[in-house]
């Protein structure tokens, strides 16, 4: 009380300033709509370019996207290209092994392995040089409230920013989420990702490697050089007891795991631990408020669905506010956030209910469902048409593609 308020404006606000975030606020400043972007985090945070454990393999379409922001040309040097992924199933005495090449889908590449820390400081560094999106650092949103035609937007130095929509991309914990009355549905793994980089004497010929184990997956996704980067998942109590060993003894402990396959290997980067958990939102939408990314949902990064389908949220709702405002229309109305969230659900759905079967499938020991695994990989080795049919379903689904997931622009 006492303080004096600020009153600022803009077409939208976004709580996050993580990759999907800003990949949001770069898509819609550059079709002219004015953005306002709150994130607790200073300059030095955001553009933060040092190799850490965690990577992101993104998908030719999720690539289209970062394009149509304008962040790929920054990017392209830094990042591997996935050109083959190797499954392995270790689960029984006899390792089954089926690779998918690109190239039987007529493509280059699946996608490309990015550095974490460098793909969010690019998309920071074109937030900050585009003059339509204001940032305010080191604030949190502490509260908003709706008048019916627009939301007002509280910061915690009683700054109060006026909007047409609200965006929530402040992560699994979301304040925006919470405010909006919007319930989740919560799943624990009771198991934890090891992420970490390894140099290697072995070159990875631009091959992702997945070994499916009764104890969890564990992915070696390639970076340039000689580098892998490394997703291991163990049950919490492996985890911490991988985590308490030595950096020698720690790799001789990956490297019996993943059987020599990449030659040498020692430690660059990490290791850090993270507990696995699945998390999805109820609902997408509140009265001019929209969620993307980990405040919509959460999964197992096996697979490396997580931030491909972050991605494809931020080009939905991209696409439904730049339609509904090239025509004059409210961008924070009922009618442009059922359109996004009416696109949204199917891929959504399927993608968490994917990941969790997989999840739970792989990290399992009863024999039967080992059983069906092998009986799986070898099917598909020896029915090509299938094979192919079962790697275009673990890209993007086509029903919602979207002009920037296509390469066409906003």
């Amino acid at each position: 009380m006492g303080q004096k308020q600020i009153k600022n404006n803009a077409d939208v606000v976004i709580s996050g300033a993580g990759i999907a975030g800003l990949c949001l606020a770069l898509l819609l400043g550059k079709a002219g709509l004015k953005v306002c972007i709150i994130d607790p985090a200073d300059e030095d945070t955001l553009s933060d370019t040092s190799l850490s454990g965690r990577t992101v393999a993104l998908m030719n379409g999720s690539l289209n996207i970062l394009k149509g922001a304008g962040v790929w040309p920054d990017l392209s040097d830094i990042s591997n290209p996935l050109k083959t992924m190797r499954i392995i199933d270790v689960s029984r005495g006899d390792a089954l092994e089926e690779a998918f090449d690109a190239h039987d889908l007529n493509a280059e590449q699946y996608g490309f392995n990015i550095p974490n820390n460098a793909l969010r400081a690019a998309l920071y560094k074109k937030a900050c040089a585009e003059k339509t999106i204001s940032l305010q650092l080191q604030r949190k949103l502490t509260a908003f409230s709706n008048d019916g035609s627009s939301v007002i937007v509280t910061l915690d130095d009683d700054t109060q920013i006026h909007c047409s929509l609200l965006v929530g991309a402040d992560g699994r914990n979301s304040k925006v989420r919470d405010i909006a009355g919007i319930d989740t549905v919560k799943k624990q793994y009771e198991q934890s990702a090891i992420t970490c980089v390894i140099n290697h004497s072995h070159a990875h010929q631009d091959t992702s490697t997945e070994f499916h184990r009764p104890a969890g997956p564990l992915a070696l996704v390639p970076l340039p050089g000689n580098q892998s980067s490394v997703v291991w998942v163990n049950d919490h109590a492996r985890s911490d007891e991988l985590l308490r060993l030595k950096k020698q003894d720690f790799e001789q402990a990956l490297q019996a795991e993943i059987r020599d396959i990449l030659g040498g290997i020692t430690l660059a980067i990490g290791p850090q631990s993270w507990p696995l958990c699945a998390i999805k939102a109820k609902s997408l939408t509140a009265p001019r408020v929209a969620l993307i990314a980990e405040a919509a949902h959460v999964m197992s990064p096996i697979t490396a669905q997580g931030l491909n389908l972050s991605l494809r949220d931020v080009a939905a709702l991209a696409e439904s506010i730049t339609d509904s405002a090239r025509v004059g229309g409210d961008i924070g109305s009922q009618t442009v956030l059922n359109a996004y969230a009416k696109r949204r659900r199917f891929d959504i759905e399927t993608r968490s209910f994917g990941v969790d079967t997989m999840m739970r499938a792989v990290s399992n020991d009863f024999e039967a469902v080992k059983g069906l695994r092998h009986a799986g990989l070898k099917t598909l080795s020896h029915l090509p048409p299938l094979k192919r049919f079962a790697m275009r379903v673990g890209l993007a689904p086509a029903v919602d593609e979207g002009r920037l997931a296509k390469g066409g622009s906003l």
